[in-house]
């Protein structure tokens, strides 16, 4: 009896969920490179909240489909999907935008924020007001949020320990956006672009000393099995994009762009909160794994910032011009003031 009722919950269940997604207004395509575990991906677990909120707070008149792991193929693919509505949302990473509209690697300039709470203090404001409105401008794209973490870039070698900038000197680092190559280059290391899928056997063969990723990448990755040292120094913070095809956007009514809305708060809040998790256990299970995993203070922090910090300000105000590396000077500023940093 049990049993038939529980199978009777399950069809139940199934009729209803059918019947919502008949009756929805909208199909919304979500698009991520992510693994598509909300409990082991960030990423998705952004996704994840992005589709619980929107079809909850609609009352199933938006359903939305999740394609997570590149499904639908590489970031170029994703890019011409999103512009053709083929997908209506996706979740970029800054670097794979540089080269369209450069300014999307701002925010991942090293040794730029002193925590995430500034980050996203400068996010909110007038400055990330700009940078959403120039994006749209340049790429004809939404920009939803910019998906901010609580999680920093880590530093793993198989060297030695990196405690002060000078340990990294003569070290062959893994970097892929340029602004984290000038930073490693200002700290006398060197530093050249791998893709990804080659990454591991680079650092198993020697072809790089190094690279840099967050600490539950590390994990996810498995490259302690050929890094030794993982140093959290706080050098360049996590963020994405997520963008919305404009048209798709420009089509929903005021009250569904509402809903919108407060879907992209639920999948930050989502996101953010599962990498902060995330690192933490990451960290531990790195450590209890063999990983030597040296924990900077803010004056050992200091030490690499007073270094690489004017260098990648250096090359934002050349590749970028100088109005936006002073807009987000004084944004800074603003925020740390605002939040008693100052």
């Amino acid at each position: 009896m049990i049993k038939k009722t529980f199978w009777s919950f399950i069809l139940l269940l199934f009729i209803s969920s059918a019947a919502i997604a008949k009756d929805a207004k909208y199909k919304v395509k979500f698009a991520h490179g992510g693994p598509p575990k909300a409990l082991e991906s960030p990423v998705h677990a952004t996704a994840v909240g992005f589709k619980y909120m929107l079809e909850k707070r609609s009352g199933g008149q938006f359903e939305v489909e999740i394609y997570p792991s590149n499904t639908l193929g590489n970031e170029i693919d994703h890019m011409e999907a999103i512009q053709n509505n083929v997908i209506q949302v996706y979740m970029a990473t800054a670097a794979g935008f540089h080269r369209t509209f450069p300014p999307a690697l701002l925010l991942f300039t090293p040794y730029l924020f002193r925590n995430a709470d500034i980050a996203m203090e400068v996010i909110e404001g007038p400055f990330g007001d700009k940078l959403k409105a120039e994006f749209e401008k340049k790429t004809g794209l939404k920009m939803l949020i910019v998906a901010g973490s609580y999680t920093y870039m880590a530093i793993t070698n198989n060297k030695r320990p990196i405690r002060k900038p000078e340990d990294l000197k003569g070290l062959k680092m893994r970097v892929m956006d340029p602004m984290g190559i000038t930073m490693f280059k200002s700290l006398g290391a060197s530093a050249t672009p791998i893709a990804w899928p080659e990454v591991y056997t680079s650092l198993q063969t020697g072809v790089v000393d190094g690279q840099t990723n967050p600490t539950f990448i590390v994990a996810w990755a498995k490259f302690n099995e050929v890094q030794k040292y993982m140093t959290l120094a706080n050098s360049q913070w996590g963020y994405q994009l997520l963008l919305a095809n404009k048209q798709w956007y420009e089509s929903l009514s005021p009250a569904e762009k509402i809903q919108v809305r407060d879907a992209t708060t639920a999948a930050r809040y989502s996101g953010a909160g599962m990498t902060l998790l995330l690192d933490e256990m990451a960290t531990n299970d790195l450590i209890k794994k063999g990983m030597q995993v040296e924990i900077l203070s803010e004056s050992e922090i200091k030490a690499f910032q007073d270094i690489a910090g004017p260098a990648c300000m250096a090359w934002v105000r050349k590749a970028l011009g100088n109005e936006w590396a002073d807009a987000l000077v004084s944004a800074i500023d603003q925020a740390e003031t605002k939040l008693g940093y100052k």
